[in-house]
């Protein structure tokens, strides 16, 4: 029961820390390249597709990565 909760934190950790950080390269890089986005179609997709795609991934590795941990 512990493994399966601090997993599942594990998960949830991961996903927002994933998306966060998506969110975050997006800003550095419209900043470096001075992108400017009339339409903020970059900015929602880096917001409702890629960063949750992104979190996911980052959200399941986070889960493995403590289950296979040794305690």
């Amino acid at each position: 029961m512990k493994r399966g909760l601090f997993a599942f934190l594990a998960f949830l950790g991961g996903a927002i820390a994933g998306w966060l950080m998506m969110l975050g390269g997006y800003i550095v890089l419209s900043s470096v390249e001075l992108l400017f986005d009339r339409e903020g179609a970059g900015a929602m997709a880096f917001a409702f597709f890629i960063g949750p795609v992104v979190g996911l991934i980052c959200g399941l590795i986070a889960a493995v990565w403590s289950l296979r941990r040794p305690q």
